[in-house]
């Protein structure tokens, strides 16, 4: 027997977690799911549902992260959605120039026999079922010392909540999510053993937590901190001067060129006080922070790759940037500004034509904004430009494919794609890790979202790498993109509580 019942999860307490019709029902599911893996000799992928009522789904994450070393945080801007993940039931790894489409393969073959039990949620944003959740490295190639994260993972998590993100204006009341537990099940597999693990780890992740055994996070002004510019200011302004000097050779139009500020602090940093303070400062961007191992990435983006919602396919022009104004004329002003530079719109009209470029290939009616818009965040203001499409009637592409596609576009490598790429390469010298890359999530459908990791950080206990990139074209002056790529730290920055 399937039970309807709604469990309601708040930031202080659950109520009616799962009871012993939950537990049926998931043996059930699993048992299901065993008699399929034993007809297909294959493994196949498990997935158990039921409605929440969820008030805050990062008060969830904090708590249940600290017991795996894989977890997951995403908060949509775009329709509001969000994702908390626990643990893995199947990693989806790829390696080098084919690693994209490696996951998405093995996404497609996992999913290919999937049993389903319990009672999906409704009235909840685009997306359906399992989810693959994680991210791509900005290249599949780096320097000798990268691994700190693969360059390419995602993930069935074991447990997964979706839900929608709560109103800051102050209503705080529950709104529709859902708990979905996930695993893969083997010829040889025991399905009480299974669903009792699950069980056992749902009660973790969503039973109340004593106040007293939450750690409390170092006083940051307590706190010593060593940094270090790589490369440092005047390198860095050398090679802007270098690559500008190759575009006026002919070499390419532009070029994005990172630089990374790597803080040791004299304690750890509290990361879910740095999600916690950038979706409070910048709530019109998406939020994300993966845990892997020792290290977690995350950020708050204005920026998203690819978004597909059913036959709908939108993509996102950000490029051009700007300080926001001491006063409201001020800002103003510089607004104008970005929106009639040349050399901007120039820069954003190449990202806007190779987003148009590559919807056309599985889509139709494929459009753009006549004009860009302004977008305002906190400290900067940026150029940006929606493009969207429907998918074609005979078209299979599904989020994978786009991002595939799509990934890395010219304002985070430059254009034309394989000349800029190659020039970073050779003279960048730097490990973007995820900086630059793709987070984000997929369901079986092929709908999915996923964010361009601009506004990151990767943070490893009291150490943290903190990066950002500048568009280089051919009159691009080094000290005002130093500027830029100074203002473009400041989130993170604060964020993480570094003065």
């Amino acid at each position: 027997m399937t039970s309807t019942a709604t469990t309601v999860v708040t930031s202080e307490q659950s109520v009616a977690v799962l009871g012993p019709s939950d537990r049926d029902s998931l043996t059930a599911t699993c048992r299901r799911g065993l008699d399929q893996a034993r007809r297909s000799h294959r493994p196949v992928l498990v997935s158990w549902a039921k409605p929440l009522r969820l008030a805050d789904p990062v008060a969830i994450w904090s708590r249940a992260r600290r017991g795996t070393p894989r977890s997951f945080l995403w908060q949509s801007a775009w329709d509001r959605g969000s994702v908390v993940a626990i643990g893995s039931a199947r990693d989806l790894r790829g390696r080098g120039e084919n690693r994209v489409a490696s996951v998405r393969d093995g996404w497609q073959a996992l999913t290919r026999d999937l049993v389903t039990g319990g009672t999906a949620a409704t009235g909840l944003p685009a997306g359906e079922g399992p989810l693959a959740i994680g991210g791509f490295a900005f290249s599949p190639e780096g320097p000798s010392d990268m691994g700190r994260l693969p360059d390419a993972l995602m993930w069935v998590p074991a447990l997964q909540i979706r839900g929608t993100v709560p109103d800051r204006g102050g209503d705080d009341r529950p709104g529709p999510a859902e708990l979905r537990l996930n695993a893969v099940l083997l010829h040889d597999s025991d399905p009480g053993q299974v669903a009792d693990g699950l069980l056992r780890l749902a009660e973790l992740c969503l039973a109340p937590e004593p106040a007293a055994d939450v750690p409390r996070p170092a006083y940051e002004g307590e706190r010593t901190y060593r940094r270090a510019e790589l490369p440092d200011a005047e390198h860095w302004k050398g090679l802007v001067r270098r690559a500008t000097g190759r575009i006026r050779d002919g070499a390419f139009e532009k070029v994005v060129l990172a630089r990374e500020l790597r803080v040791t602090a004299s304690s750890p940093f509290d990361v879910p006080t740095a999600v916690n303070r950038l979706r409070g400062a910048y709530p019109d961007t998406t939020v994300f922070a993966v845990d892997h191992e020792e290290y977690t990435f995350l950020g708050a983006t204005p920026e998203y790759l690819v978004r597909v919602d059913r036959r709908a396919v939108h993509a996102l022009g950000l490029a051009g940037t700007a300080p926001r104004g001491l006063t409201p004329e001020q800002d103003a002003a510089l607004a104008l500004e970005l929106a009639g530079s040349a050399k901007i719109q120039h820069e954003h009209d190449i990202v806007v034509q190779m987003l148009r470029d590559a919807l056309r290939d599985a889509c139709v009616d494929v459009a753009s904004d006549a004009e860009p818009s302004v977008v305002k965040l906190a400290n900067v203001q940026h150029l940006s430009t929606k493009v969207r499409g429907e998918l074609a009637a005979d078209s299979t592409a599904g989020i994978l494919d786009f991002v595939d596609r799509l990934h890395p576009t010219p304002a985070l490598g430059g254009h034309p794609r394989e000349e800029s790429l190659s020039w970073l390469s050779a003279n960048e010298g730097l490990d973007r890790s995820w900086y630059a890359g793709v987070v984000g999530w997929a369901d079986h459908s092929g709908q999915g979202q996923f964010a361009v990791t601009i506004r990151s950080a990767l943070v490893d206990g009291p150490s943290a790498s903190l990066y950002a990139g500048c568009g280089i074209v051919a009159d691009s002056d080094p000290e005002a993109e130093y500027a830029e790529s100074c203002a473009k730290l400041r989130p993170m920055m604060s964020a993480l509580g570094i003065e």
